[in-house]
């Protein structure tokens, strides 16, 4: 069985073609800055947490841990996993850590084993405890998605790979390839293990099925006498007290052998459901007790995984990967998990908790600061495996975190953070799946819903029709006026009919996304239409079976014609990627950026109108920029238009020249001091005017290319700005730059001595009690809070 790949937004999904369309040779721009540095410390502040993808104890030192990451990053710990710091970054961007092994022989020799799914990742040793790291030629391109040493030759490394299977006889110095290739369908090796009383004795397991080896790896056999075909062997696990006794983890169940292969039998006990068991531990003190790391909990049977002995002792929510355990400590369970870290039991893996002090892995795309409330900081973080997000709340200026989710769906991203001008306790959140609201400061949220309009009085006219109640005046010239009832909670609206290449496209993009459809060819069969009733489940959308306006939009499927859309919503259910307040005719409005247009409202309880773009322009709106000094000015970005400008209000619009629309637009902003200086920065470049829009100059000083995903300009001091880079190839890209002359010339502050975890950067907010504090929001690292050194506070006061 094929491994199902990780779903990232639709923004970041476009970064890499963008960027490499755009770089044929990208420039090399050093980290380090020039002159007195901005800051003289970068704080590590969390949220903690994050995906842990390998976990190991050494096998000398009870105390001592090892964690990897999927993002080129390993951790330590020496004092029994409660306190982590950084070990090595790679500088990989996307390198999945999944396996570490640290030699019994020497705990200052470890070895790694790393992948980007099926693009390389590598093999790397360590012979001083982790401070200095070399590669393997042999393996540089190759996916390791397993490694194992033998216990009775530690000599003898084995790594499995996309192509086959790699031998290493001398502690991994040199590495060569075993003949797997005369063996039909032995690639993909997914998990492996070595026999402990005879290292020539191998087990590998494939994303379809088991194998084995007798001669040390020069041939092979399948061994899959009781295990249904195509079965993805996740992992292997041999009875440390009878070799002869196998359990084998797959995608279609639990397996054990008693006779080393020959004969496999399905474990029952674990649910269908949870049958994708990550990883497979048999005590090695206590004989009986295994766990089962599954994508639904952490499993558990004292009675040699019998049937029906297991018992799930955590939420079903909890994905595990890895399972590590001391024999000197023989009740205390280590995980590594998803989204949650590291967790530690100290009963035996009946109870854990979350230890993960030093250690954050989240992605954090937007950050911010409590406009009345000191040291209040809010924050948004994608689970980039599982899907989903969380929403934090920091009460000590970042120091520390907390999630504030109450009532939130288990899916939902947040993709912007907006503090209503009126009421500082409330706090609109734009997700994948619409617009959520809170009115406590963030402590609970509720989806915000069309309002249950109030009965009209009876009155008996022939032939008349109510028209859509707007929230907002529009010109007859600039919109088309829907004059069918309004609709209220409940109503059933009918679907207008898509043309056969929208259907085609649609289909296209539900089979990207992981929903088989078959051949997409246009039209509306009942795998189609199943395929979207799961899609639309999936998304909290409504469940019609048709490829309607929010659905579409959900797929990031443009339908090229703004003009047949409907021109007004009761409530926003597609993505949200930006939301901000504009002064209307009648007070505060709000504008949403969303994948199927931009919105406006006065009040989001009593619907949305659409702001049409006209024909030919790509509604996927992906930032909105307003200025409080000419609000009928309104600036957005597109995924494949550039950018637009209207300065009437939203009526019309034109294309902006000399922002190109061949990679998408991440942000817009306008000075609000300076109504003529706006800065763009886009998934190729970062772009700025001095002219209110006219002319456009690209980069400044010292500025390289890259993907340009967040702009901050101090509000007390409009000459310095600040702006972030996602892109990051190597050593090469991403970072922090900050300018004192308006775009002009810059430096990369986020220098190289300070060793940070993620140098890609998505966020970055400014205290607006204190600006000599700097909020960044990292890809794999969580917040940075970084206060201003003496020099560079006196530079931004003059």
């Amino acid at each position: 069985m094929k491994k199902s790949q990780i779903v990232i937004p639709f923004v970041a999904v476009l970064a890499v073609f963008s960027i490499l369309a755009g770089l044929d040779h990208p420039p090399t721009v050093s980290a380090e800055s020039s002159g007195t540095p901005y800051s003289a410390e970068w704080k590590i502040t969390g949220p903690t947490g994050g995906d842990v993808r390998g976990l190991v104890v050494d096998p000398n030192d009870a105390d001592r841990f090892y964690i990897g990451t999927l993002d080129g990053q390993i951790y330590t710990s020496t004092d029994g996993a409660h306190n982590w710091r950084l070990l090595v970054n790679f500088n990989r961007p996307r390198l999945f850590v999944d396996h570490i092994i640290v030699d019994p022989r020497s705990s200052k020799v470890i070895y790694v084993a790393t992948h980007r799914h099926k693009d390389p990742g590598g093999f790397f040793k360590s012979t001083d405890g982790g401070l200095t790291w070399k590669d393997a030629p042999e393996l540089r391109n190759e996916a390791l998605h397993s490694l194992t040493q033998s216990d009775s030759n530690p000599n003898i490394l084995l790594a499995g790979t996309i192509s086959g299977i790699f031998r290493s006889n001398d502690s991994g110095e040199t590495w060569s390839a075993l003949p797997t290739s005369r063996t039909s369908g032995l690639v993909d090796v997914e998990s492996l293990a070595i026999d402990p009383r005879n290292s020539d004795v191998i087990y590998a397991g494939t994303w379809y099925l088991p194998y084995k080896s007798t001669d040390g790896g020069q041939s092979w056999r399948t061994i899959k006498n009781g295990i249904i075909d195509d079965s993805d062997i996740f992992a292997i696990n041999i009875d440390p007290r009878n070799a002869n006794h196998i359990i084998a983890s797959a995608c279609s169940g639990i397996y054990e052998t008693r006779d080393a292969g020959e004969k496999w039998q399905k474990v029952q006990g674990i649910p269908s459901q949870s049958r994708r068991t990550r990883a497979i531990f048999q005590h090695p003190s206590i004989p009986g007790l295994v766990f089962a790391g599954t994508t639904e909990g952490f499993w558990r049977s004292a009675k040699s995984g019998e049937n029906n002995s297991w018992m799930v002792t955590t939420s079903r929510q909890l994905e595990i990967n890895s399972i590590a355990l001391h024999p000197r400590n023989p009740n205390t369970v280590y995980i590594g998990t998803n989204n949650y870290g590291v967790m530690i039991s100290t009963d035996g893996g009946k109870n854990f908790v979350p230890s993960n002090n030093g250690f954050s892995g989240r992605f954090v795309n937007a950050i911010v600061p409590d406009r009345e409330s000191t040291n209040r900081v809010y924050a948004t973080t994608i689970n980039t495996t599982t899907g989903g997000g969380f929403f934090f709340v920091s009460n000590d200026s970042g120091g520390t975190w907390q999630p504030s989710m109450r009532n939130m769906p288990p899916r939902l991203i947040g993709y912007t953070i907006l503090q209503d001008e009126r009421d500082s306790n409330t706090i609109y959140l734009g997700t994948n799946l619409g617009v959520y609201r809170s009115i406590d400061r963030g402590a609970s949220w509720a989806p915000i819903t069309a309002r249950k309009p109030a009965p009209a009085p009876v009155k008996r006219k022939a032939n008349t029709r109510a028209s859509v109640r707007r929230t907002i005046a529009q010109s007859p010239s600039s919109s088309r006026r829907v004059t069918s009832p309004p609709s209220t909670p409940g109503q059933r609206i009918t679907t207008p009919k898509q043309s056969d290449e929208v259907v085609r496209r649609a289909q296209e993009a539900l089979e990207r996304a992981g929903y088989e459809i078959g051949t997409p060819d246009g039209f509306m069969g009942p795998r189609t239409v199943a395929a979207i009733k799961r899609f639309q489940t999936d998304r909290y959308l409504g469940v019609t079976g048709n490829f309607d306006d929010t659905t579409l939009a959900a797929l990031g499927v443009n339908t090229s014609d703004a003009g047949t859309a409907v021109a007004h919503l009761p409530a926003l259910a597609d993505p949200v990627n930006a939301l901000t307040s504009v002064r209307g005719q009648n007070g505060t409005d709000f504008l949403a950026a969303t994948n199927s247009g931009l919105f406006r409202t006065s009040d989001p309880t009593l619907g949305w109108d659409r702001l049409p773009y006209g024909r030919g322009v790509d509604v996927r709106t992906t930032c909105i920029s307003t200025n409080p000094q000419n609000p009928s000015v309104i600036f957005v970005g597109t995924a494949t238009s550039g950018a637009l400008v209207s300065r009437d209000s939203g009526q019309t619009w034109q294309q902006v020249s000399g922002i190109p629309n061949t990679s998408p637009v991440n942000v817009i902003v306008q000075d609000p001091q300076r109504l003529s200086f706006i800065y763009i920065g886009t998934k190729q470049a970062f772009f700025m005017s001095r002219d209110g829009g006219s002319t456009w100059s690209r980069r400044g000083g010292n500025l390289p290319f890259g993907d340009f995903t967040s702009i901050l300009i101090n509000p007390r001091n409009p000459n310095e700005i600040f702006t972030g880079n996602a892109y990051q190839n190597g050593e090469t890209g991403g970072g922090v730059y900050r300018s004192n002359d308006s775009g002009s010339t810059w430096v990369r502050i986020d220098s190289r001595e300070h060793r940070l975890p993620s140098l890609r950067i998505w966020a970055l907010a400014i205290d607006p009690h204190d600006q000599n504090t700097l909020f960044v929001g990292s890809h794999s690292a969580g917040v940075y809070v970084v206060p201003r050194g003496a020099e560079a506070s006196l530079n931004s006061t003059r």
